[in-house]
């Protein structure tokens, strides 16, 4: 990891029925208002994925990528924010995407796949806030663990956010100062948080990193 708390840049952090829109708004409702058994975000990610599973359910050529495209907006609109720009990539090279001890570790361990999510979120009184998830598959769980544990301990390196300038904010700096992660078997995903306008406070941008590392893969 770039920094104490993860990223690019050293930072003092770490250590569908009818339509998909409908089915995440419920679900996600549900599931926050009776999140007694866990987390709000852990709450949330279910909600996506549920959201996403129904609508490739009803059609799975028509369905899935819309299902996946509105529940993040809905997933922003829980905690009173709006998105406002976003940018996914995919087919990404993980060696290629990454530097330090995590690019040796893609060189000798090739990932499966790499997918990112950059976007941009406001609230009311203005302030914007940048996030970049990434999603990082690869061949086994243990492998998975492996990059984690790498990917989360300071100055190892980083799976870099791609082609920031396509959200046309200006210079943007990811600290690592509002990053998680989490595993899901091979699955291995990165979420960070940055300000770029206005002044959000810690709390908020901790907040947007947390629900940013439950998004289902886009």
């Amino acid at each position: 990891m770039g920094g104490a708390g993860g990223g690019s840049d050293p930072g003092p952090g770490k250590g569908k029925g009818a339509s998909g829109t409908v089915v995440a708004a419920a679900v996600v409702a549900g599931l926050m208002a009776a999140a007694g058994g866990g987390t709000a975000t852990e709450s949330v990610g279910a909600a996506l994925d549920s959201a996403a599973q129904q609508g490739a359910k009803a059609d799975p050529a028509k369905n899935k990528g819309s299902a996946n495209r509105e529940s993040t907006a809905e997933a922003w609109q829980r905690i009173a924010l709006r998105e406002v720009k976003k940018v996914v990539t995919h087919d990404l090279r993980c060696a290629v995407q990454s530097y330090g001890q995590v690019q040796q570790f893609f060189l000798r361990t090739p990932c499966d796949s790499l997918s990112q999510l950059l976007t941009a979120v406001a609230d009311a009184q203005g302030d914007v806030i940048v996030v970049s998830v990434r999603w990082v598959t690869m061949a086994s769980t243990g492998d998975a663990n492996a990059l984690r544990q790498l990917e989360d301990t300071y100055g190892t390196g980083d799976v870099t956010p791609f082609d920031i300038e396509a959200l046309q904010l200006g210079g943007i700096r990811f600290t690592g100062q509002h990053y998680k992660s989490r595993q899901d078997g091979p699955l291995f995903v990165i979420a960070e948080a940055e300000p770029v306008r206005g002044a959000p406070s810690a709390a908020l941008l901790g907040k947007v990193a947390d629900l940013a590392v439950v998004l289902p893969p886009l």
